[in-house]
């Protein structure tokens, strides 16, 4: 074969394969798996200008499963970029419990507590009151919660126990912390209907004591179904 010839049947047999691939690259690009944005974001849609706010409630409980206490105390000033929520006192940073929103981009740190944006802070309080995040249920369906509790505090570390329970009764998750930003994830279905509460709860822990107690939690959920 001459290189003339040669040549000529490179680029032929190149504009063959060239044809054959470009169909598989379009179906695989028509493919790809959509990103789906959260029905709710326990951190996204945070607010302190309201309690309840909307499907949320923030408060706490004197024991676990028992009387919601809305906080009625705010603080923004104490320590700059956080918005706080407490129960007593003339700050948040004395007034446990407390649950918080790191209203900036950047991990905020306060004693010995770090606070990254991508989680609320929830810190139990000293007579063993439970620092909660409650969801209510806006329509009956299927939901799919996903989302994790970490402890926020790297001197202890954190001793807590973590729930999330349905009505304030039927336990979805039941854990300890016992660790500095070493997550316990978790990802659950639940069926609802409407007016149903879920509760995302931190307590004292095991050792009974509410020091270096700043857990973190973030959860999303998404409507599977009705």
């Amino acid at each position: 074969m001459t290189q003339k010839k040669f040549w000529a049947a490179f680029v032929k047999a190149s504009a063959v394969a060239i044809l054959f691939l470009l169909p598989m690259a379009q179906v695989s690009v028509a493919q790809a798996p959509q990103l789906r944005t959260p029905d709710y974001d326990a951190v996204r849609d945070f607010s302190i200008s309201s309690n309840p706010n909307g499907v949320w409630s923030y408060g706490w409980e004197a024991s676990l499963g028992g009387t919601l206490n809305l906080y009625t105390l705010t603080d923004t000033t104490t320590v700059p970029g956080m918005s706080v929520l407490y129960k007593s006192g003339d700050k948040w940073t004395g007034g446990w419990p407390v649950l918080g929103h790191n209203d900036t981009t950047k991990q905020i740190c306060v004693l010995t507590i770090c606070i990254p944006p991508a989680y609320l802070l929830l810190h139990p309080g000293a007579s063993g009151e439970y620092s909660v995040v409650r969801w209510t249920a806006p329509s009956t369906g299927k939901f799919l919660i996903e989302g994790a509790f970490a402890g926020q505090d790297w001197a202890g570390p954190t001793t807590t126990d973590v729930h999330v329970l349905v009505n304030s009764k039927t336990s979805l998750l039941s854990g300890p912390i016992t660790s500095y930003k070493w997550p316990l994830t978790f990802k659950l279905i639940v069926k609802v209907s409407a007016g149903d509460t879920v509760d995302f709860a931190v307590g004292v822990g095991k050792d009974g004591d509410l020091n270096c107690d700043s857990t973190g939690v973030r959860f999303v959920l998404l409507h599977l179904e009705k």
